[in-house]
């Protein structure tokens, strides 16, 4: 199931901002719409490779939002707290 985003909903680029104030209204194609399939969740973008300390801040931008998320909730009320913690560990970044 495919869930459209929400223009006050968190924006999946990751920079902290709504929706609404962020990419909701490029025209730029810069960043293509975010898709999920069996391998998780994908952005394109342009430009160059992020390096190391990049792709350390996204995990951390992608895992907070993961803890401010009603899938949050559904991991610590199914798996408990511990193995959810363990869980959010595998929530990484990676470049192709």
């Amino acid at each position: 199931m495919v869930k459209t985003i929400g223009r006050n909903e968190p924006c999946p680029c990751g920079s902290g901002k709504k929706f609404k104030k962020c990419c909701m209204n490029k025209t730029d194609n810069s960043v293509a719409e975010p898709f999920t399939d069996e391998e998780g969740f994908h952005i394109f973008g342009e430009g160059e490779k992020p390096d190391e300390n990049q792709i350390k801040e996204m995990e951390q931008k992608y895992q907070s939002q993961v803890r401010n998320s009603p899938i949050w909730e559904g991991m610590v009320e199914e798996y408990g707290l511990e193995k959810a913690e363990e869980m959010l560990k595998e929530f990484k970044v990676k470049i192709k």
